[in-house]
């Protein structure tokens, strides 16, 4: 018998990738044959047109679902939760501004008053549970509605003892004034506060998103990349074929071309509107919402001054510093100033210039008081404080109303701003994939009608 020959396996190993590299030599061998004929090119450059389009589809649908994500938070969250935030601040001071200013009366309180602190606090209460369902994991917010939930309970006791030993003419009815509009100031408004500026650097995060120049050239560059293709691929059809119109690409680059026109016509305009919910809407409701915030300070401070006798020196420079924030009573300067400036792009000039009067009418109430005050006049100074509230209309109240009147104007012009811009995005969620689609589909259908041409 002869000898088998001995196969180890190296040897096998070796034959193996010989014939691995043969047979991937021979594909390329015939890619390169394949892409040299025509029937090669055209499939190449489908599969090009197809990528492209797929590219703009994806790209163009995820620029305008940023933008409509964006313009949903502002409308329906974060501005609305901004303005709950804002309430809430003002429900806050008010309460407790209102109190004090009832203190001063003593005895059995007025029914009016009465029932606009209980109002403040029924207000506060709604807005910081609607906020305390939508805080979204912020620590920051979670450990502001947690001080205020805690606090306000024991504000609200501090305050009704505080009444009842004023209805028997306790003069330790003072001192718990005083606890209460401490706890206030110190613990329960800064929360407020922080609680506020978290919500407000959330709007700005989303009015950047819905009007970011990126998204604009996402559209434009991808939009150019298959338009690029597309029309690429009719002038090498027509070089090759001699035929001066591809039907179905011809219609994919009008479909293409009116796509892009629509998507960043839609974009201007939700950007418009953005801008103008926020130029004539948020950015009042912010200013007007601090005006009235330091006025009720204001009030609150001369009561409070009012009710220590000669030994509110802490609340007297207090109200000289909310009166400086606020600025002259003209909106010259400072807070007044921006909201002037604001009154007169939004065409609520002529309701600003009111509140300005009032408030010029108010500080000289305020004068007059502070001089009987420093006299040593304290009974004076109260009853003219007293008196000058007690009419139907008093100046504090009408101030309150004045701004809470354009708040809700400016809230108004925002609503209907955010929903223009929601609208303007409303069809491109369906319509960018359908029609990209529709564009790869009319370019692959010209192709493969000439590639059908060479079998």
């Amino acid at each position: 018998m002869g000898r088998q020959p001995r196969t180890d396996g190296a040897t096998i190993d070796a034959v193996s990738e010989i014939a691995v590299q043969s047979s991937e030599q021979q594909r390329f061998v015939w890619l390169r044959e394949h892409l040299a004929t025509t029937p090669g090119r055209l499939r190449l450059l489908a599969l090009l047109l197809a990528t492209t389009a797929l590219i703009f589809g994806v790209a163009t649908t995820a620029a305008a679902t940023v933008r409509r994500n964006a313009t949903n938070a502002v409308a329906a969250q974060t501005e609305p939760l901004l303005f709950e935030a804002d309430g809430l601040y003002a429900s806050l001071s008010d309460a407790d501004a209102t109190a004090a200013t009832t203190f001063l009366r003593g005895g059995i309180e007025s029914g009016t008053r009465r029932r606009r602190y209980l109002n403040d606090l029924r207000s506060a209460t709604s807005q910081l549970t609607t906020l305390t369902r939508q805080v979204r994991n912020s620590p920051v917010a979670e450990a502001a509605v947690s001080t205020i939930s805690a606090r306000l309970p024991i504000y609200s006791g501090l305050i009704e003892t505080a009444r009842a030993n004023n209805r028997q003419g306790f003069p330790v009815g003072a001192a718990y004034l005083r606890q209460a509009s401490d706890l206030m100031r110190a613990e329960i408004l800064p929360a407020a506060d922080r609680l506020y500026a978290v919500e407000a650097q959330r709007l700005t995060g989303d009015y950047r998103s819905g009007v970011g120049s990126g998204t604009f050239a996402v559209v434009v560059l991808t939009g150019l990349l298959a338009l690029a293709a597309l029309i690429g691929g009719q002038v090498y059809v027509t070089r090759r074929t001699h035929r001066l119109l591809n039907v179905p690409m011809v219609v994919g680059t009008v479909v293409l071309l009116a796509l892009v026109v629509w998507t960043l016509a839609a974009f201007s305009q939700e950007q418009d509107s953005l801008s103008s919910a926020q130029r004539k809407g948020s950015d009042p409701v912010e200013i007007l919402s601090a005006t009235r915030i330091l006025t009720l300070r204001a009030e609150g401070d001369e009561s409070l001054a009012l009710v220590a006798h000669g030994g509110g020196d802490q609340f007297v420079a207090d109200f000289a510093a909310a009166t400086h924030a606020l600025g002259p009573a003209d909106g010259t300067q400072r807070l007044l100033g921006e909201a002037s400036m604001l009154a007169s792009r939004t065409h609520s000039a002529a309701a600003f210039a009111e509140f300005r009067s009032t408030l010029a009418r108010y500080r000289a109430a305020h004068r007059r008081i502070a001089a009987l005050e420093a006299a040593g006049r304290f009974g004076d100074a109260i009853n003219l404080a007293v008196g000058s509230r007690a009419k139907e209309a008093p100046l504090a109240d009408e101030l309150n109303k004045s701004l809470g009147t354009q708040i809700a104007s400016a809230q108004h012009r925002f609503a209907g701003a955010a929903e223009n811009a929601t609208s303007a995005l409303g069809g491109l969620w369906l319509g960018i994939p359908l029609l990209a689609t529709a564009v790869g589909l009319l370019g692959l259908l010209g192709l493969f009608q000439r590639i059908s041409e060479y079998r």
